[in-house]
């Protein structure tokens, strides 16, 4: 039998009972509900593997698709509770807690409606006194709020769309220990907008295996032999789910107005999506065979950064964090092309680290290649600053020591 248990049991009964009330260990709940599985996944697997060395009993409640079992380590127990869809109504999130009965409780947020706001004080109500939460996307903006003293204008203050939007979107923060934030422009937005209070939030980045994810020549050999790319070409990489939020679409555009502009120039994408065959002929339109590689989903995606010259994502939003593909790619020395939304501003500084730019601009994103391309002694000094900047602000010891220090006190 495998060293991680997989407990296959419905959300409403109280099959897990007996295993929890015979352990006097502490036991943390993760509860996550992965669209697919992408850096907020990756983010819990390694938050996991640090609570394991603590000798705390583990527990994982994934309500979805199970992402997590085949890749847990084989040395890891962890207890993974599946079940076919989210718990709707208040009274289901009591007994699912009561019959977990877990000392601590982390809820993971890949958006701020990501659970029902009653999930969190069902499990207060279940007597669980240790609750956080954990935030890996920028909200929305909320509506403007409505001045004047007409009651009309009274009206709208108390039930307007913009006190509706708040009030759907609590997740009644004062009950929890801490909301961790993985970026600042997360935790400003909570507090400014949400009415999160200041003092239970802090911010906590992600962060990379420096270890793991470091510069290396002779890695990335295989990778340009493999698909002919000449050891002195300038070869971008993006590493992006093939969906309409990563704007794949303006990422190929800006590249054959790079060739048109005699800028030389090859890119290898990895990844994949609803939107793969789309891309594909648009590619073949834009005559970019032999210059675009789609390489589909790869799980280790070092061999490819440690191949290519510069790493560039053009999303039209992006999650608050900074996409850890962009952590990955600094911490392996590469300078990278980012739009300036969510979080990749706070990792990239324009110029320094590699260069930001507006998002849904082919031109600009042309440019920053044409400059990165023929700019080679900036671009080696943009690497170093980038390699730098991870080794500061991202060593995921770091993060990882934070957080199970936060959330076990």
């Amino acid at each position: 039998m495998s060293s991680h248990q997989m407990m296959e049991t419905s959300l409403s009964t109280d099959q897990a009972l007996p295993a929890r009330a015979a352990n006097t260990r502490k036991t943390v709940l993760f509860v996550a509900k992965p669209a697919a599985y992408g850096g907020v996944e990756i983010h819990l697997l390694q938050l996991m593997r640090r609570f394991q060395e603590s000798g705390v009993r583990l527990s994982l409640l994934c309500l979805g698709e199970n992402v997590f079992s085949e890749r847990l380590d084989p040395e890891q127990t962890v207890d993974v509770i599946t079940g076919q869809r989210t718990p709707v109504s208040f009274w289901d999130w009591i007994r699912l807690f009561r019959a977990l009965r877990p000392d601590v409780v982390v809820f993971i947020y890949n958006w701020i409606w990501w659970f029902p706001s009653v999930a969190p004080v069902a499990a207060w109500l279940a007597g669980i006194r240790k609750l956080y939460a954990i935030h890996h996307a920028l909200p929305p903006s909320v509506p403007p709020k409505v001045d004047g003293i007409a009651p009309h204008a009274l009206l709208r203050r108390l039930i307007g769309k913009r006190a509706r939007h708040v009030l759907s979107s609590m997740v009644r923060p004062d009950l929890w220990d801490k909301t961790i934030c993985v970026s600042n422009a997360v935790r400003e937005a909570l507090v400014r907008d949400y009415r999160f209070p200041r003092k239970k939030t802090l911010t906590i980045r992600n962060g990379v295996s420096l270890s793991e994810f470091a510069p290396s020549v002779s890695d990335g050999v295989a990778v340009r032999n493999r698909l002919g790319l000449g050891s002195d070409e300038f070869v971008l990489v993006c590493a992006a789910r093939l969906t309409e939020q990563k704007g794949i679409d303006i990422l190929l555009r800006a590249i054959a107005k790079a060739l048109r502009d005699g800028v030389h120039c090859k890119c290898i994408i990895l990844g994949d999506g609803p939107l793969r065959g789309q891309l594909l002929e648009q590619a073949r339109e834009l005559d970019l065979t032999g210059h675009v590689f789609f390489e589909g989903f790869q799980e280790d995606v070092r061999p490819y950064l440690q191949a290519s010259s510069a790493f560039v994502l053009t999303s039209h939003s992006e999650g608050g964090g900074g996409p850890l593909s962009v952590l990955e790619a600094m911490a392996c020395g590469l300078p990278c092309i980012v739009n300036g939304v969510g979080g990749s501003i706070e990792a990239v500084t324009h110029h320094v680290h590699g260069l930001v730019t507006p998002p849904g601009s082919p031109d600009a994103v042309a440019d920053a290649i044409s400059y990165l391309a023929t700019h080679p002694q900036e671009r080696a000094h943009m690497g170093q600053m980038a390699r730098a900047r991870a080794c500061d602000a991202f060593d995921i010891e770091d993060a990882m020591s934070d957080l199970r220090r936060v959330i076990l006190s």
